[in-house]
């Protein structure tokens, strides 16, 4: 169970001012349709990607089966992990280890790895990026080319793959499983959340 504590007020991967430099824009008469544009496109990259990239505190309660040798977090990347409660011991900083970019957290005895207990646990900690500032370039790289679909194809379907239209007119479109243009596909690929609960 995940309970977000301090909520993001900023989701968009990109600003208008990148969108208008990728699409050579000079004015800001389009700056609404950019900014719908980026709004719309970065909540269609992170549905795909089952994540949310923007930075929150959140409390995560985890009810383990077994004994687990790694804590794997729901978010990811970790910025800081504010407490760790195992049963009714709150844990010191000592006793866990946190690799952030996945978001996993080892427990430790001694300075050494252990397992972690089959008691509730909860964990309190922030994670995501600080955006726009701190998207990764592949995020960035693939909100702008979203963008740029919306933007260049504003009337007509950005999922169209090609047209004819010699005496009978046809279209061939991209899967209807996944939203995103192949290329888009490919950057956002390394940040797909794959972790199952």
């Amino acid at each position: 169970m995940l309970t977000v504590t301090t909520a993001a007020t900023k989701f968009d991967l990109i600003d208008v001012a990148t969108a208008r430099t990728a699409l050579g824009i000079t004015d800001n008469k389009d700056d609404a349709a950019l900014a719908a544009f980026i709004k719309r496109a970065s909540d269609v990259i992170a549905r795909s990607c089952r994540r949310v990239f923007a930075l929150e505190t959140v409390t995560e309660t985890l009810r383990p089966d077994h004994y687990l040798s790694d804590l794997v977090l729901s978010r990811y990347p970790v910025a800081e992990i504010t407490s760790i409660a195992e049963g009714d011991d709150t844990l010191a900083a000592g006793d866990y280890e946190v690799d952030k970019s996945p978001g996993t957290v080892k427990r430790l005895y001694r300075d050494h790895h252990c397992h972690w207990s089959r008691c509730k646990i909860v964990v309190v900690y922030s994670a995501g990026y600080t955006l726009p500032t701190d998207t990764p370039d592949a995020l960035q790289q693939a909100c702008v080319q979203l963008v740029k679909s919306y933007y260049m194809s504003a009337d007509r379907d950005p999922m169209i793959r090609s047209e004819t239209s010699d005496n009978i007119s046809s279209a061939s479109y991209f899967g209807d499983a996944d939203p995103l243009p192949p290329e888009v596909r490919g950057l956002v690929g390394q940040f797909r959340n794959i972790r199952t609960r």
